[in-house]
């Protein structure tokens, strides 16, 4: 497979023009002032307190022991008992704990402040609701008969209250919400990260020069539609989203920015597209949303609608083998703390074994940034 650098070839234009709110929106002094000291939280928490904690677990006696059993290989219960006691340890530390406490703290005031803003605009908002699309050329196909794997039922990812169907709100919500996360700081996100040079990053990892049709997983948004389209301006781009509210604001947002794709909203694990109907599937944060089960049967569709040659290229958060203790431990809070219930599972599995036997070959995973994130497994179906 092709070299995983990034490739002067692939070189992208400036980002799409968005939706932009910032000039037309503006939440009350009061909401305003919340949303900076949530900013300031996150950037101190991730930045100055985790720093700070981390040197000081991996100056001590145990933090030493710890990271030379990580460095060896081990078995999925070696490695979830080794990400345990660096737990343990990570949380003997006061600044940790505090750091913890601020990122908490943050996750969940920062869904609620964003509704708050949202509402304080309602009817700026449904004004440009009200004007007309560009009309890029997309296409949007709701199921109303579609019901949701047992596993997404009654969750808030992520601590959105009623989760991401919950509120008519949301879609502006997140406007505001990108004003506290944009730099990264949360999740397996480092801090001071661009999220959309992140996304060209892992679009840059499909190998191939061009691709006619490239099918998204689960997309959520047009982050990552608008870097495939980017780095290959020339392919039909269609996406799935489970959520309908998701998969109409991703939609909207795609047509007010030009940008034509075609969205369904079915299940990743059976979108009901065409046997062999892509060149390529790709997907973004999207595997720790969903238990390993799950994930697999993902794996079984995407090799069932690819091309005979297509590419497949995932990006999630690292798995614990892949990084300190220090950072494992920090990852697995998320699965507790964030309402993420799959991301310790995630973090654990095996996925390029798991591509491997779905029948997918050259399997490979590397990181791409700052402790291990993005992380990208990538392969192909065989000729």
């Amino acid at each position: 497979m092709a070299d995983p650098t990034m490739a002067e070839s692939k070189a992208a234009p400036t980002p799409p023009s968005l939706p932009g709110r910032a000039n037309v929106l503006t939440p009350r002094q009061s909401t305003r002032a919340g949303l900076d000291i949530l900013k300031s939280l996150l950037k101190v928490s991730s930045r100055d307190l985790r720093e700070y904690s981390r040197s000081k677990f991996e100056a001590s006696d145990d933090g030493r022991t710890l990271a030379r059993e990580h460095s060896t290989p081990g078995s999925q219960e070696q490695v979830r008992a080794r990400v345990a006691k660096a737990k343990a340890l990570a949380e003997s530390d006061p600044i940790y704990r505090l750091e913890r406490f601020y990122q908490r703290v943050v996750a969940e005031e920062y869904m609620a402040r964003g509704l708050t803003a949202a509402a304080e605009n309602k009817e700026r908002l449904q004004e440009i609701a009200a004007t007309p699309r560009q009309g890029a050329g997309g296409s949007l196909k709701l199921n109303p008969a579609l019901t949701p794997p047992a596993y997404y039922a009654d969750v808030e990812f992520h601590l959105m209250p009623g989760g991401w169907d919950g509120s008519d709100l949301y879609n502006h919500a997140g406007g505001f919400n990108s004003y506290i996360y944009r730099s990264g700081g949360f999740a397996a996100v480092p801090i001071n990260s661009n999220l959309y040079e992140q996304r060209l990053s892992a679009a840059r990892q499909l190998p191939k020069p061009r691709y006619d049709k490239i099918f998204e997983m689960g997309c959520g948004g047009i982050g990552a539609l608008s870097a495939l389209n980017a780095i290959f301006p020339d392919a039909e781009l269609y996406a799935c989203e489970l959520s309908p509210r998701l998969a109409a604001m991703t939609h909207d947002q795609a047509e007010r920015a030009g940008l034509k794709a075609h969205i369904r909203q079915s299940d990743a694990a059976a979108t009901d597209e065409a046997d062999e109907a892509y060149d390529a599937v790709f997907t973004y944060a999207l595997h720790h949303e969903a238990p390993v089960t799950a994930n697999v049967a993902m794996f079984q569709e995407m090799f069932r609608i690819l091309k005979p040659g297509g590419d497949v290229v995932l990006t999630d958060p690292p798995p614990f083998r892949a990084v300190s203790p220090f950072h494992a431990a920090i990852l697995d809070w998320d699965t507790e703390h964030r309402e993420e219930p799959f991301f310790s599972e995630a973090c654990l599995a095996d996925w390029d074994q798991a591509l491997r036997d779905v029948g997918f070959v050259d399997v490979e995973s590397y990181a791409l940034g700052a402790d291990g994130y993005p992380w990208v497994t990538r392969g192909r179906k065989p000729d």
